[in-house]
């Protein structure tokens, strides 16, 4: 059934002032935002994450919460990116991909959801397949808006470094806005730290184009076994 309002066309003209403007229709805009969200790469498991079914227990996750609240009002014109750390369960994925999920469904622009381990062995896969390692990687270092999630939990290798290394550089230097969760530390250094995991020069970029958000409380996950 067509549209009433556009009858169809995607586009709403409007003559304001003596001039002609269009604009995109609201049925073009649900209909982007769900090709968008299908194409997204948000897991199943993540794609029910929102918001207002996040709960903080602890003042880490309240702030961490409103950071990304605010990270989402502001897109697409936000000065910095988010980087989300703390143990496993605390919900930095939930959050992350929220905040995706938000920016698709409400403002009708495009994001990738990456989880850095997946990445790696899609890049190890196609050296052996039809696909380019440099297709995957620039679709990934290329998002208009990349989650990047669970980096550090990979197997330490100077590979897995190289190619962080590549896709932080890339999006420092084209100043794209990316979110990043992870179990390594960036308030102390110990072996958990994420500059003894990978290196200072990459680590020093992140903390310029991401606000360093420590999120800590009891792990999920195990709290819903029990």
């Amino acid at each position: 059934m067509e549209c009433q309002i556009c009858g169809g066309s995607g586009w709403i003209i409007e003559e304001k002032n003596g001039r002609r403007t269009a604009k995109r229709c609201k049925c073009k805009f649900l209909l982007l935002s769900k090709e968008y969200l299908s194409s997204s790469g948000i897991p199943l498991r993540y794609r029910k994450c929102k918001f207002k079914n996040f709960k903080p227990e602890t003042p880490y996750q309240l702030k961490a919460l409103k950071e990304c609240k605010e990270f989402f009002f502001l897109y697409p014109f936000t000065e910095k990116g988010i980087l989300l750390f703390g143990p496993p369960g605390t919900g930095k994925t939930h959050l992350a991909a929220a905040t995706l999920r938000n920016i698709i469904e409400h403002k009708g622009l495009k994001g990738t959801f990456c989880d850095f381990r997946n990445l790696l062995i899609n890049l190890r896969s196609s050296f052996s397949s039809s696909e380019s390692t440099k297709e995957i990687l620039d679709s990934v270092r290329g998002a208009p808006l990349l989650v990047l999630d669970d980096v550090g939990a990979e197997r330490n290798t100077e590979w897995a470094k190289e190619i962080l290394a590549e896709i932080i550089n890339y999006r420092y230097t084209e100043n794209l806005p990316t979110i990043i969760t992870t179990n390594l530390r960036f308030d102390i250094l110990s072996e958990e730290s994420f500059v003894a995991k990978f290196d200072q020069r990459t680590e020093s970029r992140l903390y310029d184009m991401c606000k360093i958000l420590k999120v800590e409380g009891d792990d999920r996950r195990k709290k819903r076994s029990l």
